[in-house]
């Protein structure tokens, strides 16, 4: 890879990370704010390993159908389709199934916008032509490809909108300050390389829950008396 290749996957990197670029994760806490009324998190340690379980869930239940999207063909649509569906049928919680494909829909959307020599748009008509859901998780990988980023920054970039969205949710449930948040970001974030370099090679099939309590705390969400977030 040239080195003007490489600035510039590097500069989309930043672009899709950034707090601007509207995917709508701002509308939901996955669960985050159930944990807090649930009174899982009531200091900064707990909340930093709330963070490093979240990645690690992600680590087993999200990135290996980013992984499989990522080696999908564009165009391959009887590769992809297994991975909505199942995708899909993992999502049993209603408010993060809306959630996810909610933001899938703006994430097609804003890419079509920004390349639309892409197939971005051959993509949306695939997916309402088959009735699949527009999750967020899976089309994330086929986007990554199709702009040109590589596998592992793919990946990297995917968990960090997750932390990100995290601790500015965080900030937003005035658990912390805004400076105590990049703390823990950073903190969190020094261990992302390891995960990113164990779950590469996991494939869609290999999916699987790992913190069952944030399942439970996402199931309770719409229970709350009072919410910021939609889930």
């Amino acid at each position: 890879m040239s080195s003007n290749a490489g600035t510039l996957t590097d500069v989309l990197m930043l672009q899709l990370g950034d707090s601007s670029f509207p995917l709508g994760g701002f509308a939901f806490s996955y669960g985050l704010e159930s944990m807090a009324h649930l009174g899982r998190i009531q200091d900064m340690s707990q909340f930093r390993r709330y963070l490093e379980n979240v990645m690690v869930q992600l680590s087993w239940s999200e990135i290996p159908f980013v992984n499989s999207a990522y080696a999908c063909q564009p165009d391959g649509h009887e590769e992809v389709e297994p991975l909505f569906t199942r995708y899909d049928s993992s999502c049993t919680i209603p408010g993060i199934r809306k959630g996810s494909s909610s933001q899938g829909r703006s994430l097609l959307q804003i890419m079509g916008t920004l390349y639309p020599d892409l197939p971005f748009t051959a993509i949306d008509g695939w997916i309402k032509a088959r009735g699949l859901e527009f999750h967020y998780t899976p089309l994330f990988g086929l986007c990554g490809r199709l702009i040109g980023l590589s596998h592992e920054r793919t990946v990297t970039t995917y968990l960090y909108i997750a932390m990100r969205d995290q601790v500015v949710s965080a900030v937003r449930l005035g658990m912390l300050g805004p400076q105590q948040s990049q703390g823990i970001l950073k903190t969190v974030l020094a261990g992302c390389h390891e995960i990113v370099s164990q779950c590469l090679d996991r494939d869609y099939t290999q999916a699987c829950k790992t913190a069952p309590m944030l399942e439970i705390a996402q199931a309770h969400h719409p229970h709350l008396y009072s919410r910021l977030f939609r889930n």
